[in-house]
């Protein structure tokens, strides 16, 4: 990939990126004010989702994408607001787990029927208990492999006629429950939830490669070999990615509003 060498931002870009972040922060504060994920009213789609995966429901499992990608990007914008600072690579990790959180619960909400949304619920219960059962592995050899829940979640798969022979155990890619999640956001401003993931997962896994595509290059002289530059975060890649974080919370509990919500022939018996 070609790309300039130095990509110091101007004033403006700075400020511009500074007023994305501002907004970012206005709008999970605006989240914080709302009263959270409400539980499945009787006969909406979620509560008919929840009988058929009881073990962990599925408005329970969307409650923790939720509180996850909260918590990561309110504690993003907070850091700035406090600490007058910006990381260079800190930030980006943790809007990387904002979006993927609230894809896994866009992935969900967008599933359609009911039952392919309760045998998508379980298997991700299923691949949570197999990461469990890997971490007992490193803490506690000796103690819970994670059967009795696979016996559990197995039986409960059963009970969905249409996905009774569908493999509980394969592992949707990452990279397809976020491309997926795109479709349900109606209007971006800036960077897709799969462009944001892949840049920032390049910075949580030290990627040298796409370390300098992503961050800011100040020239900072000629070496013996070549040039050197000084690596800080980009203003407005910052603040455009924290904006896309916000945009799939915001949607994630629209969807989520409407999912838990009964029809009026259901409210009227």
């Amino acid at each position: 990939m070609v790309y300039a060498l130095d990509t110091t931002e101007s004033e403006e870009e700075v400020q511009a990126g500074l007023w994305l972040m501002r907004k970012a922060g206005e709008r999970i504060e605006a989240l914080l004010e709302e009263p959270g994920l409400r539980d499945p009213e009787q006969g909406s789609r979620m509560a008919a989702v929840d009988k058929l995966t009881p073990y962990q429901p599925m408005s329970n499992q969307l409650s923790i994408f939720d509180m996850v990608a909260v918590d990561n990007l309110r504690a993003s914008v907070k850091y700035i607001e406090k600490a007058n600072d910006v990381p260079m690579t800190a930030l980006y990790s943790m809007i990387r787990s904002a979006v993927e959180a609230t894809s896994y619960g866009l992935w969900l909400l967008l599933a359609g029927k009911v039952d392919k949304q309760a045998f998508l619920s379980l298997r991700i219960s299923y691949e949570n208990n197999e990461d469990l059962a890997n971490l007992g592995k490193v803490f506690a050899p000796e103690h819970e492999s994670g059967d009795a829940v696979r016996k559990r979640l197995r039986e409960l798969q059963q009970a969905i006629p249409a996905y009774r022979n569908r493999d509980l155990s394969a592992r949707a890619t990452t990279t397809d429950v976020i491309s997926n999640a795109d479709k349900a956001v109606p209007k971006r401003d800036g960077f897709s939830g799969l462009q944001v993931w892949k840049s920032c997962s390049g910075l949580a896994h030290a990627n040298s490669a796409v370390i300098p595509h992503i961050l800011e290059r100040k020239f900072a002289g000629d070496v013996e070999n070549g040039k050197m530059f000084r690596l800080t975060s980009r203003m407005t890649m910052l603040g455009a990615f924290l904006i896309a974080g916000v945009e799939n919370v915001e949607t994630l509990r629209a969807l989520h509003q409407h999912a838990t919500s009964a029809p009026a022939w259901a409210k009227k018996g």
